[in-house]
């Protein structure tokens, strides 16, 4: 008899079906709140012109006094002017991040709790790629533990996804899981992963680097570009 892995097996397969159902939802959350996070990144914006202006005053009563790098540092750290545009630029950034994540959060409880209680035995994108959610005996589940699941997900997200990395060791079950007593299996004579789900991953990692690098590059220019 070979070992039991130690790794999840099926983390691909699992990741990708949350992609699947993340892009539905997220898409979702941005259209329903659009008349909130616009305004907020509206005046995002409007602080990122404050700041700037902020920052060129400074630098030029800087270079004006011939203050040295650490002196000029010193006066940008303790500038108040600066210290409100950056307040406002987070705050703003901040609202519109929370408004949408409400959104997908009550979004994602009910597509994947009414997922969960249909035939399918998860959502949609489990169910595309084969995989249900059962209980930890490979039973159904009941209504009160698709409930506690979709509950305790909040702490598998406040953990910074510790806790859905728990599914990658053995017995390879999330937090909110082993809390509800469910587990997600794959349906027997799924076949392999698609290579459409394979593409589907490659391409959300590679977003996961380019982003956040776009965004650094775009606020520097922003920064800069008058």
């Amino acid at each position: 008899m070979s070992p039991p892995p130690l790794r999840n097996p099926h983390w691909q397969r699992r990741c990708a079906a949350f992609l699947i159902d993340f892009g539905v939802l997220a898409t979702a959350a941005l259209v329903v709140t659009s008349a909130w996070w616009r305004v907020d990144l509206r005046e995002a914006d409007s602080a990122i012109d404050g700041l700037r202006t902020t920052m060129d005053a400074t630098t030029a009563n800087a270079l004006d006094a011939g203050a040295n790098a650490s002196g000029f540092y010193a006066s940008l750290l303790s500038d108040p002017t600066l210290h409100a545009a950056v307040t406002a630029f987070t705050h703003h950034i901040a609202d519109a991040i929370l408004v949408v994540a409400i959104a997908y959060a009550l979004l994602s409880a009910a597509w994947n709790l009414g997922g969960e209680l249909s035939s399918w035995q998860g959502s949609p994108g489990k169910h595309l790629l084969g995989l249900r959610v059962v209980d930890a005996a490979r039973r159904p589940t009941s209504f009160v533990q698709l409930l506690v699941r979709q509950i305790a997900a909040g702490l598998s997200w406040l953990t910074l996804n510790i806790g859905h990395l728990l599914a990658w060791w053995p017995p390879f079950r999330s937090l909110h899981d082993r809390i509800a007593g469910t587990d997600v299996v794959v349906i027997p004579g799924s076949g392999p992963l698609p290579g459409w789900a394979r593409a589907l991953l490659r391409i959300a990692t590679l977003a996961a680097i380019v982003v956040p690098i776009l965004f650094a590059t775009w606020l520097a220019m922003r920064l800069t570009t008058p």
